[in-house]
């Protein structure tokens, strides 16, 4: 799993605890990499995890996944939380997995019931390929909904203070980047700080939360990754398992931020909601 997140870390304790539950826990070691989020270092995880000489690799996320698919090993690999783009671009015979698709147009949707916005930041981070695609389905419904995208590189987490110090938008966009979600509690509370609302694809920040949140369950990708991973000790080749697509999304008003911002959520939103940070 890239960085150590939370999103992740709560995907890979479902994982562990559907395997505990199914008795296989004890008869199976689980040796964890978290690289830092860089193709490098995606990369030396995987090649430290083949001379581990593992029997099966998992995978969180998408730059773990493509690197791991780009070593072409033949270790079967068991992928979740991949953005559904680019788990489409997947092709091997050895892996198989668990993506989600959240449709960003609707957290726009949201957004814009919530303040008006000429200008969207988006924080993204262009090593990785779904943080990037991101980026570019921003940048067409902005044309559709009439506003600026202002484009915010991070390569680093800790440089998150000084890019978003001199960036002036209605409104900042948090994508499913590991490295931007690594900053992600120092973005949503420079944001806070000047009254500026934020939106997040990924939940379970570690202190703070988005103004709205749209995203899949991650204990439902754990869950469903483990339940690949336990076919394949059972005997079943990872070709002749179906890779799936969850499409249950989980979506979370922060009424508490939003209220302190002088930011109203309309009864219809309140009634899409799924959770409420009151």
């Amino acid at each position: 799993m890239t960085g150590n997140i939370p999103y992740y870390n709560e995907m890979h304790h479902a994982f562990v605890s559907k395997l505990q539950r199914e008795g296989y826990a004890d008869n199976v070691k689980i040796i964890i990499q978290k690289p830092y989020p860089d193709p490098i270092s995606w990369s030396n995880a995987v090649r430290k995890l083949v001379a581990a000489d593992v029997d099966l690799i998992v995978t969180y996320g998408a730059p773990a996944t493509l690197s791991a698919v780009r070593e072409r090993i033949k270790i079967p690999i068991v992928y979740s939380g991949v953005y559904e783009p680019i788990a489409k671009g997947i092709k091997s015979k050895n892996v198989t997995g668990i993506s989600f698709r959240v449709p960003v147009s609707s957290l726009i949707r949201y957004l814009r019931g919530v303040t008006t916005v000429s200008s969207l930041g988006v924080i993204y981070n262009e090593a990785e390929e779904d943080s990037v695609h991101q980026l570019m389905e921003l940048m067409r419904l902005s044309e559709q909904y009439g506003f600026e995208v202002e484009k915010i590189r991070l390569k680093r987490p800790e440089d998150a203070n000084r890019m978003l110090s001199y960036k002036k938008t209605d409104a900042i966009f948090i994508t499913s980047s590991s490295l931007v979600n690594m900053a992600a509690d120092s973005i949503i509370n420079i944001a806070k700080a000047n009254r500026v609302p934020t939106v997040s694809l990924l939940s379970g920040t570690t202190g703070s939360e988005a103004i709205i949140t749209l995203s899949v369950k991650p204990g439902e990708q754990g869950e469903k990754a483990a339940e690949k991973v336990i076919k394949i000790l059972n005997g079943i080749p990872a070709e002749r398992i179906q890779a799936e697509s969850s499409r249950g999304t989980e979506l979370i008003f922060n009424m508490k931020e939003a209220n302190a911002m002088g930011l109203r959520l309309s009864m219809d939103l309140i009634t899409e909601a799924t959770r409420i940070i009151k």
